[in-house]
């Protein structure tokens, strides 16, 4: 396989013999024939294992930012073909935990990404929160290698096969965001969530139909809210808009931060 051929040539903080293997599996897994291996090794490549090397610029650094806008394309395209009575709100929040960073993670598991990453001897860059930044950049840095490589079309088949079709919660709408968020708040070890949902006295802009708001509350702060035209969707959206603001706050905080 010209993959495992050019990875054997390769030397100096890159890949040793079992990281090849995996990185054989990976490309197999991902279905697409590299005609530059370079950019899958990139892609998989962390900054700290190259801070001895003049070559930090061949981190998967760039290819993350490429992939990042790749990724928000092609959710974008798919929620706004799946969803076409949702409004831009609704949109914006499906999205925002499509591309959050422990969704992107849980994807990366499921195909191994995580295990084929080469990073430098500091150990801390696993602990944590690390791991799941770590694996959730490199998933948008395969999808930014896998466009250089292919095309828009190879890299839409895999955020289609790999990515959205973990989705499935979003196939009968979003009936689970409550239970998503209580999965979330409960791995965090936090109280009880409360919702609160009233008749919406002044809706958004552009949600003159909806009759009540909701917010869900933690430990007495509110933490989302949502309108709906029953309360149901109410406590639906405002489940999801918390989700957002969960992920934003997750972003934030620097890799490596175990408190997260």
């Amino acid at each position: 396989m010209k993959l495992r051929r050019w990875l054997g040539r390769l030397t100096g903080g890159l890949p040793d013999a079992r990281g090849r293997d995996r990185l054989t599996d990976l490309a197999r897994v991902l279905g697409h024939p590299f005609r530059d291996p370079d950019l899958l090794v990139r892609a998989t490549t962390h900054p700290s294992s190259l801070v001895q090397s003049s070559n930090r610029g061949q981190s998967y650094e760039r290819m993350e930012f490429l992939g990042d806008s790749i990724l928000n394309l092609i959710v974008s395209e798919w929620l706004f073909s799946r969803h076409p009575e949702a409004q831009e709100g609704t949109l914006s929040q499906l999205r925002a935990h499509i591309i959050s960073r422990r969704f992107l993670a849980g994807a990366s598991e499921q195909i191994g990404l995580p295990d084929c990453i080469v990073t430098g001897d500091d150990q801390n860059l696993l602990a944590g929160g690390g791991r799941r930044k770590i694996a959730a950049d490199s998933l948008e840095a395969v999808i930014g290698a896998l466009y250089l490589d292919g095309g828009l079309e190879v890299a839409r088949r895999f955020i289609h096969d790999h990515v959205l079709s973990l989705d499935l919660e979003h196939d009968e709408g979003f009936h689970t965001a409550k239970n998503r968020l209580q999965e979330t708040i409960h791995e965090l070890g936090r109280g009880q969530l409360t919702y609160r949902t009233s008749r919406a006295g002044s809706a958004p802009r552009g949600r003159e139909d909806v009759n009540f708001r909701c917010q869900v509350w933690l430990e007495g702060e509110p933490l989302g809210s949502g309108w709906g035209r029953t309360k149901k969707e109410a406590e639906k959206e405002a489940a999801l808009d918390a989700l957002e603001r969960l992920a934003r706050v997750e972003a934030s905080i620097p890799e490596g931060d175990s408190a997260r």
